[in-house]
């Protein structure tokens, strides 16, 4: 891996790079929840939300003692509600089991249930300064483009391998591996964007393996991720129904049913409690809420 790529990149990042709060941090726990809180989750959104949370629950202690109803609730609005209990779930066995101390080893974080690959690789770059690989999906755009090209980026998208080299090679033996990480992704979010990539002005233009044809290549070829279609009820997705239901059971300490059917559905039909009835079962098995009798709570709310 050329050091021209490592030094265009540095001093791109020195001019554009973002100024994000979970940057001026290198406390484990908040990198963490920064990290969790954008996975699927534009970046505009995050930063209030993360604010928020650590007023909320300052120390990885604090989240720990937190009920889960306390923490569906803060985490209401974000969306995919279950890294919310994902996230206390860690910090639980952070506290319990090390001594409410985040260990530095990659394969420890790995163990805990909730660390992927990305997340352990993130905390030990980001909190701990150690000069390892990171693979998101603005990192993988960019590595693919400028050093397979699109067309190989395309056939390898789903190879995972071969971007985790990349990036090690990007990354290996280098004192700026903080800087280089958070370079690749500002670099993919501002520049090496999915859709419309700035290619005329890009600084990476002369050694992009991509150009200059992916100037008239067609968007479905620049896809990194494949494009999946969630199926929709009534007009929305089963995650949104989700999130309405816990929104609107915070509002009540319990409910049947068929209130919650009509407090989320203006054209709400009896014929429909099956659906809803397999939705709610959707919670109960992610630990959201219980159902005791006739009635759905919150989790923690008994």
């Amino acid at each position: 891996m050329g050091n021209a790529f490592r030094q265009k990149l540095l001093r791109w990042y020195r001019t554009h790079g973002r100024h994000l709060p979970w940057r001026q941090t290198h406390d484990p726990y908040r990198i963490l929840i920064a990290e969790v809180m954008l996975q699927q989750t534009q970046v505009d959104r995050v930063v209030d939300r993360y604010h928020r949370w650590l007023k909320r629950f300052p120390t990885v202690q604090s989240l720990a003692r937190a009920s889960s109803a306390e923490v569906l609730k803060e985490w209401s609005g974000l969306g995919y509600n279950r890294r919310a209990l994902a996230v206390q779930l860690i910090a639980k066995q952070v506290v319990s089991e090390h001594h409410g101390q985040f260990p530095q080893d990659v394969n420890v974080l790995m163990q805990f249930k909730g660390i992927g690959a990305y997340t352990a690789h993130a905390i030990a770059v980001f909190a701990y300064r150690q000069p390892v690989p990171l693979v998101d999906t603005n990192i993988k755009r960019v590595l693919g483009r400028i050093f397979l090209g699109y067309k190989q980026l395309e056939r390898k998208r789903d190879e995972e391998d071969v971007f985790w080299e990349l990036s090690r090679q990007v990354v290996a033996r280098s004192k700026r591996s903080y800087d280089l990480n958070q370079g690749l992704m500002d670099f993919g979010a501002l520049v090496c964007t999915a859709k419309q990539p700035r290619c005329p002005t890009c600084p990476m233009r002369t050694i992009c393996k991509s150009y200059p044809a992916i100037l008239t290549a067609h968007p479905e070829r620049l896809r990194v991720k494949t494009k999946r279609s969630e199926p929709v009820f009534f007009g929305q997705p089963r995650r949104i129904w989700r999130g309405r239901i816990l929104r609107y059971l915070h509002t009540s300490s319990s409910a049947t049913l068929q209130t919650i059917g009509r407090a989320i559905q203006p054209d709400w039909k009896a014929n429909r409690l099956p659906w809803l009835k397999s939705v709610v079962h959707t919670l109960e098995k992610d630990q959201m809420v219980v159902r005791r009798g006739a009635t759905v709570h919150l989790t923690d709310i008994l």
